[in-house]
């Protein structure tokens, strides 16, 4: 059976009237396209691209839009979408009762410098705080993983990931794909140039633009429609405003109101410890508040009060965790012998020393 996508390619965050260069051309004002490609994979999965790109013309956006295609998937043809049936049609951006959590892993390979699993980890858990809404986000930590868009089709893990794209004429900024198994994966461009074409400062704020991506990811599209409007000031203070206008790493009024009306709590919702009724939607358990997010060597982080062990088994890059008692050092080591280690409980509102063979990240 052939498998759909549609892939949302959004340099969405990026508005008009911004300078980008184009081949034997100088700077020259550029506006946001859309262009929608319907696409045949060499494996047989064929499914329909939408593409919004920053560019000069029409005609510049569709040679950006095949460009990223090549890249993204090689070996793919551009068919008619004229005579699309049914099975091409995507799912609803909304993720079913059951679907909650939707867990999203990460994968760092390429990533920039500036760009951690704590701007992951920050944008799943300001979508999943939203009071009066159901939605709800798990980190799923790290994987290997790159973005079923990059591969042959859905692979059941939604995933972030990096790839680098060309921005010679026109520049695409992120890549959120939908699968038709309810699989959604968000590719990232490194191209430094993504960064710093978007005539806001010197460099994107990548912990804005994956916060605005994971809106999509949920289920919300843009708080004003592009190029239509007039936006209101409520629309353009939002995340999900169309444009990028510089860091803007906290949800506003709209996208509350956002995600509430999509993933609202109704009066079915059963209250606390009460046991649900048949069809009741279940009451949203509240997201996890404390995030430990390590990067690769020694980390002066909080870590949550409770067993070492634990901690340690949760979060599988820590090597050691030191703290000092009354002037000595005591650790706790994975693998050691529990009679050897000399540090086994952790208190609450510590800074503890630990030890990453690795970034990983996890709320505990």
């Amino acid at each position: 059976m052939n498998r759909t996508i549609l892939v949302a390619a959004t340099i969405a965050l990026a508005g008009v009237g911004l300078a980008l260069p184009a081949l034997g051309a100088g700077p020259q004002d550029v506006a946001v396209y859309e262009v929608t490609l319907g696409v045949a994979r060499p494996g047989g999965a064929a499914g329909e691209l939408r593409f919004e790109v920053v560019a000069g013309s029409e005609t510049q956006a569709n040679v950006a839009a095949r460009r990223s295609l090549a890249t993204l998937a090689p070996g793919s043809q551009v068919i008619e979408t004229s005579g699309v049936h049914a099975a091409w049609l995507p799912w609803s951006w909304q993720w079913a009762d059951e679907e909650l959590p939707v867990p999203v892993a990460y994968n760092p390979q390429g990533a920039p410098e500036s760009v951690g699993p704590d701007a992951i980890v920050a944008g799943l858990q300001a979508w999943s705080n939203v009071d009066r809404s159901a939605f709800r986000f798990q980190y799923a930590g790290i994987t290997d993983n790159v973005g079923s868009i990059l591969e042959s089709g859905p692979d059941g893990e939604n995933v972030i990931a990096w790839v680098t794209l060309d921005c010679e004429r026109g520049c695409v900024l992120g890549v959120t794909s939908k699968e038709s198994a309810h699989e959604v994966d968000l590719v990232l461009n490194n191209n430094p140039q993504a960064a710093e074409q978007l005539g806001v400062g010197t460099r994107v704020d990548w912990r804005t633009v994956i916060l605005h991506e994971l809106g999509h990811m949920a289920g919300l599209e843009h708080s004003c429609p592009v190029p239509f409007g007039p936006c209101t000031d409520a629309e353009a203070d939002a995340v999900m405003y169309f444009q990028y206008r510089g860091i803007l790493r906290h949800l506003a009024d709209d996208d509350f109101a956002g995600i509430r009306a999509l993933y609202p709590v109704t009066s079915a919702t059963p209250t606390p410890n009460a046991t649900p009724a048949p069809g009741a939607i279940p009451t949203p358990t509240p997201f996890p508040e404390f995030p430990v997010v390590l990067e690769r060597g020694w980390n002066l982080v909080l870590l949550p009060e409770g067993s070492a062990a634990s901690v340690a088994e949760a979060l599988t890059c820590v090597a050691a965790i030191y703290t000092q008692v009354e002037g000595d050092w005591v650790s706790f080591i994975p693998g050691v012998p529990g009679p050897l280690q000399t540090l086994t409980e952790l208190q609450a509102g510590r800074a503890y020393w630990v030890l990453a063979t690795r970034a990983c990240a996890r709320f505990l």
